[in-house]
């Protein structure tokens, strides 16, 4: 009775070891492949709501444009500026120059308050037209009652053209968001008149 022992194949053995090594890279191939799948996945659905919000600050910006043109030119400063008390049919009558939009979220300030998402600006310093304020946004200094002269004088009711622009500014995923949109609007019938 002999007893045979047989010693292991070598190369049975390396094809084993190379088998482990196979699947250990395989494993991390497919775990990146799926960490760059689900970022690219991830990546793209931020992309698309930042671009559906900024579509909707867009169509915001050009309704209150619109809801702008629709206003007699004598009452858009008054109607829109920061002063509740000139309003054209009464005191607090008027929308005033801050609007919400849906869809979109507001930034919130520190202290916890939240920052209007939409924003009229005119050339209003406290409350009045004034030709000599220093808003560069708006083009001013500059002379807005046609009369060539650039002063301090209130102008809210004698204003041939008045630069506007509608400031939409919210909260998105990607931080905080901002679209202006201005405009120039200009009394053509007074124009005419002169």
């Amino acid at each position: 009775m002999a007893l045979a022992f047989s010693l292991p194949d070598a190369r049975g053995a390396a094809r084993r070891g190379i088998t482990m090594i196979e699947i250990t890279i395989s494993i991390l191939i497919l775990t990146v492949a799926a960490y760059i799948l689900s970022s690219t996945i991830s990546a793209s659905l931020s992309h698309a709501l930042s671009k559906r919000e900024q579509a909707t600050a867009v169509e915001a910006a050009m309704n209150t444009m619109e809801t702008l043109r629709a206003t007699p030119f004598i009452d858009l400063f008054t109607s829109y500026n920061t002063n509740p008390a000139d309003d054209p049919l009464g005191p607090g009558t008027a929308p005033g120059p801050l609007f919400d939009v849906q869809g979109l979220d507001a930034i919130i300030e520190p202290g916890g308050i939240a920052r209007p998402i939409g924003t009229i600006v005119m050339p209003d310093v406290n409350g009045i037209v004034r030709e000599d304020a220093d808003l560069p946004d708006l083009g001013l200094p500059r002379d807005l009652s046609g009369d060539m002269v650039i002063d301090a004088a209130d102008h809210s009711n004698d204003y041939l053209v008045l630069p506007v622009i509608v400031r939409i500014e919210w909260r998105s995923r990607l931080g905080p968001r901002e679209f202006e949109m201005s405009t120039m609007f200009v009394d053509l019938q007074k124009e005419n008149e002169q």
